[in-house]
């Protein structure tokens, strides 16, 4: 019950647990009451009711109640009933007999009917003329059916076929040998001598190019270095006549050449223009030496991630939380602490901030404490829209709690 009026009624036969969390057989948002707490345990085929923290109450059987406090365990008598108020929540509770199974309800036989009732007749019809019509058409045409050549008579008539006779010569069988006399046996022949034969070199001989590839070649090296003129693009011109190219290089080795001699170079105005930043003035006088302030620099502020300290052993370890903080959310961390140093330009220290990540991966409770109101607060609202990765124990969605220091520093 909730403010007095009636909420829900359940009947377990079973361990209930009870607390904020969607987890619980009995989910009750209310303050004051534990996120996870087992209410109603079996012992030995009795049931034992566990007080939680924040609830009061009395429990008993026929005219005996007695009062219960938090932390208190009962074990609750046949037919026991009892009632815990937390806050605007009350709950009533009543140890009752094990209701039958109510049967499935069926209707008469009279009223089912039989498959026959159940089936369109003259839908029937319809779908049996349409089969019986169907494979009639079928039977036809496969009886109706002629094995036909495509492409008409067989290739093999296209020909005409040629006959040759063919006299096959006589064949003379050969003389007999006679076998050789004791006194013509023959001797030991004298081994020959092996003829080497030298191989010849293969000789390769690349054959004249033909006219029409000599003119081709041609007309390519005009257009690579010929010009407008007869010899092509490139304006390349022959060499002079008599030209020694050993007095040219003579002539080359003994030419002075000097360098910064104050003549003419190849700037516009031939001055070097000191100064020509694009946020500094030009200065037009080569002989002027400016002297300028330093600009002040924008203050930033620095934020270090300290040590993180979880509450339970879960799947979302420190590390994954420091990676996506460093990673996703430090910028607007460093928009709060932009906020603080807009106030106070030496404002600094540690700002301790505490947050829980629920079964979604949500952060609910955020805290931050430490530096100062304006800041602590932008903290913890920032906090409000952090996601992490859902935390998993023994494979279920579970909540875990980290407390996290954060070091400011104005740099």
């Amino acid at each position: 019950m909730l403010a007095g009026q009636l909420v829900e009624e359940r009947v377990f036969s079973g361990p209930v647990s009870l607390g904020q969390s969607l987890h619980c057989a009995l989910s009750v948002p209310v303050e004051g009451i534990p996120r996870e707490h087992l209410l109603v345990s079996r012992d030995e085929g009795r049931f034992v009711l566990h007080v939680p923290r924040g609830m009061t109450g009395r429990v008993g059987a026929d005219d005996a109640f007695v009062d219960v406090a938090a932390g208190q365990a009962v074990t609750l008598e046949h037919g026991a009933r009892g009632k815990l108020v937390a806050g605007e929540a009350t709950l009533l509770i009543q140890e009752i007999a094990t209701p039958p199974a109510v049967p499935r309800p069926q209707l008469p036989a009279s009223i089912r009917g039989t498959l026959a009732d159940r089936i369109d007749r003259r839908l029937a019809g319809i779908i049996g003329g349409s089969l019986v019509v169907h494979i009639a058409l079928a039977a036809y045409a496969w009886t109706g059916d002629v094995d036909e050549r495509p492409l008409g008579a067989p290739p093999v008539a296209m020909y005409q076929e040629d006959v040759i006779d063919v006299q096959l010569p006589d064949l003379s069988e050969p003389p007999p040998v006679a076998d050789p006399s004791p006194s013509q046996q023959p001797g030991v022949a004298t081994p020959a001598a092996p003829q080497h034969q030298t191989p010849r070199p293969i000789v390769s001989r690349p054959s004249a190019p033909g006219p029409t590839q000599a003119v081709d070649s041609q007309r390519l090296a005009n257009i690579l270095t010929g010009g407008d003129s007869e010899s092509g693009l490139g304006g390349m011109r022959s060499r002079q006549p008599g030209a020694d190219l050993g007095k040219q290089i003579d002539e080359a080795r003994n030419k002075q050449i000097t360098i910064g001699d104050g003549g003419h170079t190849s700037r516009v105005d031939d001055r070097a223009r000191p100064g020509t930043v694009d946020d500094r003035p030009i200065a037009d006088n080569p002989q002027l030496v400016t002297h300028e302030e330093p600009r002040p620099e924008e203050t930033r502020g620095r934020i270090i991630p300290g040590d993180v300290r979880p509450d339970d052993t879960t799947t979302l370890t420190p590390a994954i939380v420091l990676e996506r903080i460093n990673t996703l959310y430090m910028a607007g961390l460093k928009r709060c602490y932009r906020l603080g140093l807009a106030e106070d330009s030496t404002l600094g220290g540690r700002v301790k901030i505490n947050f829980t990540v629920d079964e979604r991966g949500k952060v609910i409770d955020p805290d931050a404490s430490g530096v100062s109101s304006q800041v602590d607060g932008c903290v913890s609202k920032a906090m409000s829209g952090w996601r992490f990765p859902i935390p998993r124990k023994n494979g279920e969605p579970s909540e875990t709690t980290f407390t996290v220091s954060l070091a400011l520093q104005p740099s």
